[in-house]
């Protein structure tokens, strides 16, 4: 027999009896929920309202960074403590195994980091950086201990062979970090071969680096140097150092040269950093540039006053004009 009963349907819930219940069974956040209220009355949606607030714990990455920074300090001071117990007492095998790898457990230690964002980048690249000072530790000792070259006659085997260790960490992580740790090997190959053409006296290891540093600049400057901002930097301040050990007057007249030619770079570029850069340069070349060619505690004075107040105007420059644009 068929049924007469009617079925009703169920009566319709408001939008806020639906948004209450989402609410307390965990799908959206009240703050979700009043934007969403917002929006379906037609009136403006709070921004604050709209921040996705999260769920699960915050800040893992710079815990494993905060760890792996205590880590190694901690394994840092163990080692030298070992190191000046017993370095003497350990035969050279010895040595370069331990200190080779330590080398290559640093490397492996930034190959396993897994990806957590920027902290686990960070450390990974602290973790190379100090891989290539471990690796030239181990060229030392294999160049002092195995190849018996020493002094400056070492730098030839140290500088090179660092430098290939380091370019390799840099060509996989090219980040500012792992290109400092490269400069510094390739400036000191610079110096090795400006020595091993003439003396330690002569000016060719200062000109040796002031050309290597020159053409890591105009590298950087090009793109084929990243980060560009620290190629450049990092190599107008080694052109500067290799012009002043120079002790002639074709070192200062290089690192003048240098030095003018950043802060001209700094303001085409509209660049604040390397307009701070140009800043170091000009201290550092422009006394000894006063002291040489004019002699007396005035002429000095003169000649920094003239400097800063040019470096000053260059920086007003660069601020009024940068404005509007995003920062360097």
């Amino acid at each position: 027999m068929r049924s007469n009963r009617v079925h009703h349907p169920a009566p319709s819930r408001s939008l806020s009896d639906l948004l209450d219940d989402w609410v307390d069974a965990g799908l959206i956040t009240r703050e979700q929920a009043l934007s969403i209220g917002h929006h379906e009355a037609g009136s403006p949606v709070p921004r604050a309202a709209l921040t996705l607030v999260p769920t699960g714990p915050a800040g893992p990455s710079l815990v494993v960074e905060a760890l792996g920074y205590l880590g190694g300090v901690v394994m840092t001071v163990g080692a030298l403590i070992l190191v000046g117990l017993y370095w003497s007492d350990l035969p050279v095998a010895l040595r370069l195994v331990l200190v080779g790898g330590t080398a290559l457990a640093l490397v492996g230690a930034g190959f396993a980091m897994p990806d957590l964002g920027e902290a686990a980048g960070r450390l990974r690249s602290v973790l190379w950086a100090a891989a290539v000072v471990a690796s030239c530790a181990f060229f030392t000792v294999l160049s002092n201990d195995v190849l018996h070259r020493y002094d400056e006659h070492a730098l030839i085997v140290i500088g090179p062979a660092t430098a290939a260790v380091a370019a390799l960490l840099w060509w996989r992580r090219p980040t500012w970090l792992q290109q400092l740790a490269l400069f510094g090997p390739v400036l000191l190959s610079a110096v090795a071969v400006g020595i091993q053409l003439t003396s330690p006296d002569s000016s060719a290891p200062g000109f040796t680096v002031w050309a290597v540093a020159v053409t890591w600049t105009l590298l950087a400057g090009a793109g084929w140097l990243s980060p560009r901002v620290m190629g450049v930097s990092v190599g107008v301040l080694g052109a500067v150092f290799g012009a002043l050990i120079m002790n002639n007057d074709l070192g200062i007249a290089l690192g003048l040269l240098t030095a003018v030619a950043m802060v001209a770079l700094s303001l085409r570029e509209r660049s604040l950093p390397w307009l701070g850069v140009a800043a170091i340069a000009m201290l550092y070349v422009s006394p000894r540039a006063a002291v040489e060619w004019f002699p007396g505690r005035l002429s000095a004075a003169l000649t920094l006053i003239v400097t800063g107040g040019a470096l000053v105007g260059a920086a007003v420059w660069v601020a009024r004009h940068q404005a509007g644009e995003p920062p360097s």
